[in-house]
């Protein structure tokens, strides 16, 4: 299991969690590890050095590895099985990855396109229109994509690039814009993205926006998630001594209106979303499931330790913690 230090949430794809991490807090000695969904059982491990992402994608893992002067290798291993299937070297740190299709995005530094079945290089941009690709939030945001396009976000705004070669299909660049905390996210015909206390539903063909929705001073978007003719926002207000909790809101998709809100004690800090649940983990290791807020479901478990990061498939959440336990657990737990 890797420890103590935790770099991406855990990843499932076909059964298997996958989870990286630091071994024996050296920073440069890196681990993946792979467990069966349901039962637990250890199912492979690989040691490479310095971790940078992970991602769980379409029967692979893909662990991100730095190399130094910004350069870093993908490595690609078969989810089941552990057998090493590729590894490319490309001219970013791998420490935010997406897959869409037959094609494998890494950023941070550059944006690289790679093919999944063999590691090749389709394209790599450092830069579109004046945009770097820099991840400095958590390594599952900021980079998105679908079979239209690779979606990011920064401080400038959401960009949205061509998967065959990179090229820049649209930007929306507001005057008044935090970083892109969540997202952006593509869900249906819309693309979403947190920044500081708002979030904001654009639409996916052009950019244009639909809606802009803030929740005010010392709120923080952690998570969003659609359903249905529902937008579910989570976030954290840290504000101490008095104001420090947080909140999930229900939203409506046509015009981002609230119609609903659940209060927690403790700020939202970790979410998780899939098509059954919306899972929501505040910063006192409470972890709720809902799809939605107006009929929230009471369903929830508390770690016994804070400080994790969260991941979820289907309604099943996967929490891996700061000293190396990773955590399954169930609405119904």
């Amino acid at each position: 299991m890797p420890e103590p230090s935790v770099l991406s949430p855990p990843s499932v794809t076909e059964g298997v969690v996958a989870v990286i991490g630091h071994r024996d807090g050296d920073i440069d000695e890196g681990r993946v590890v792979a467990f069966d969904r349901e039962s637990g059982e250890r199912l492979w491990d690989h040691d490479f050095g310095r971790p940078t992402g992970l991602l769980a994608a379409g029967g692979s893992v893909y662990a991100g590895e730095k190399l130094g002067a910004g350069r870093g290798r993908v490595r690609a291993f078969d989810a089941k099985s552990g057998s090493h299937r590729w590894s490319q070297t490309v001219g970013n740190i791998a420490s935010a990855m997406a897959a869409a299709g037959d094609t494998l995005y890494a950023a941070n530094g550059t944006l690289a396109a790679l093919a999944t079945d063999d590691g090749a290089v389709r394209w790599e941009q450092s830069a579109v229109d004046g945009v770097g690709f820099t991840i400095a939030v958590a390594p599952q945001d900021q980079l998105f994509a679908d079979e239209r396009a690779v979606y990011y976000g920064d401080d400038e705004g959401v960009f949205a690039m061509a998967p065959d070669d990179g090229s820049l299909r649209w930007a929306w660049q507001p005057d008044r814009w935090d970083w892109a905390d969540v997202g952006p996210i593509p869900a249906g015909g819309s693309v979403y993205a947190g920044g500081g206390g708002d979030i904001a539903m654009l639409d996916a063909a052009d950019g244009s926006l639909r809606w802009r929705t803030s929740f005010g001073g010392g709120a923080q978007v952690v998570g969003v998630h659609e359903r249905g003719s529902t937008v579910l926002v989570a976030e954290g207000t840290d504000e101490p001594p008095s104001d420090t909790f947080g909140t999930l809101y229900e939203l409506a998709v046509r015009d981002g209106s609230e119609r609903y809100e659940v209060r927690f004690d403790s700020p939202v800090e970790r979410t998780a979303s899939t098509e059954e649940a919306f899972v929501v983990g505040t910063r006192a290791g409470r972890i709720r499931w809902s799809r939605g807020a107006s009929f929230f479901d009471p369903f929830e478990t508390t770690l016994s330790t804070d400080g994790y990061l969260l991941g979820a498939a289907g309604a099943q959440a996967f929490a891996q913690t700061g000293e190396g336990t990773l955590w399954a657990l169930s609405p119904d737990s």
